[in-house]
């Protein structure tokens, strides 16, 4: 992909999500080890969902459940496609990483 067009993707999500965090520090996504599970993606692997205008940042490992930022909101939300329900759950992808691993971010 082209510099530039990184570049506008980049000054778009920031401008519609809050994810500058993500952009910073956690472009190459988060790996839980012990959970064996890819918790946050590359940003390679990101995606918008555009039914519901969430960016689609992670996955929880079982039905279907993403961790995601939603248009205009603050912080980290997980959705979940059943329901077709959301649930903030932290404020930044610190939080959410340190309350998945150490268990107080249950999904």
């Amino acid at each position: 992909m082209p510099q530039g067009i990184r570049v506008f993707a980049k000054e778009f999500l920031v401008e519609n999500y809050d994810c500058s965090e993500y952009l910073s520090k956690y472009e190459g996504g988060y790996y839980d080890n012990e959970a064996c599970l890819q918790l946050l993606l590359p940003i390679s692997e990101v995606a918008i969902d555009t039914k519901h205008q969430h960016l689609v940042i992670g996955h929880a490992g079982s039905d279907g459940i993403e961790f995601c930022y939603r248009i205009h909101k603050p912080g980290v939300w997980v959705f979940y496609p059943i329901e077709f329900e959301f649930q903030m759950v932290a404020a930044n992808i610190g939080q959410l990483i340190e309350g998945w691993c150490n268990g107080t971010i249950k999904v």
